[in-house]
């Protein structure tokens, strides 16, 4: 396992890794442009928020019909 690593960090010496001059940030900084908006991203926003509003009337619903069912066999 060590000769391998050392192997490994020998080519990648050899190689002559990226120099600093070529490499990128993750990070970088730049202004928003709110001329063109990110359409896609608004829309999976509005429709997420849809479908969860959806889903709880849905549970909702159901569970009213639960709590009534319940509420008749009690009162048998």
């Amino acid at each position: 396992m060590a000769t391998a690593l050392r192997v490994a960090k020998r080519l990648r010496l050899a190689a002559g890794g990226p120099s600093l001059a070529f490499t990128r940030s993750a990070f970088v900084a730049k202004r928003r442009n709110y001329d063109q908006p990110n359409w896609f991203g608004v829309g999976l926003a509005f429709s997420t928020s849809a479908a969860l509003w959806a889903l709880l009337f849905k549970q909702h619903n159901e569970d009213v019909m639960e709590y009534e069912r319940r509420k008749e066999e009690r009162q048998r």
